[in-house]
């Protein structure tokens, strides 16, 4: 009998409320450290971030709630920020003047890309970390799964 590989996966709510950034990351960080993911301190950093840019976005911008939801398989480490907007996620220039907005160039730089796809009642937005390597941003892009 052959055995089925089945990818981990692990999501929680988030509300908009003092700390909610904080405590959405720091959940993203600590599944990853209980699966034993083998991420490196940088990598760790730049996960923090780009899951603190997604959901500061959603809370913002999506009706004050999100669900975040984590996956690990195939040698890939994925996070996915789902909310009830169904508009398409801007990502702004580096160069214009505005005092905030570019959460999406970070994540695009950091974790070598990002994906949105339309879902009943909104959208999920995605980026993804190889496992095992150096900081994504710092070796090129990886691949986001569609409709995972």
């Amino acid at each position: 009998m052959e055995r089925q590989y089945r990818p981990l996966r692990d999501d929680f709510h988030v509300t908009a409320a003092p700390g909610a950034v904080r405590r959405a990351r720091e959940w993203v960080v600590d599944i990853t450290e209980r699966w034993g993911v083998p991420l490196s301190p940088e990598a760790v950093g730049d996960l923090r971030l780009c899951t603190s840019e997604l959901v500061a976005n959603a809370l913002e911008h999506a009706g004050g709630e999100c669900r975040v939801a984590v996956v690990w398989g195939d040698g890939v480490l994925r996070v996915e920020v789902a909310d009830r907007s169904r508009r398409a996620p801007l990502m702004l220039a580096a160069g214009d003047e505005l005092p905030s907005g570019r959460g999406l160039v970070l994540v695009d730089a950091l974790a070598g890309g990002w994906h949105w796809r339309p879902q009943p009642g909104g959208k999920v937005v995605q980026f993804a970390f190889p496992v095992g390597a150096d900081p994504v941003g710092r070796r090129g892009p990886v691949a986001v799964a569609q409709g995972r």
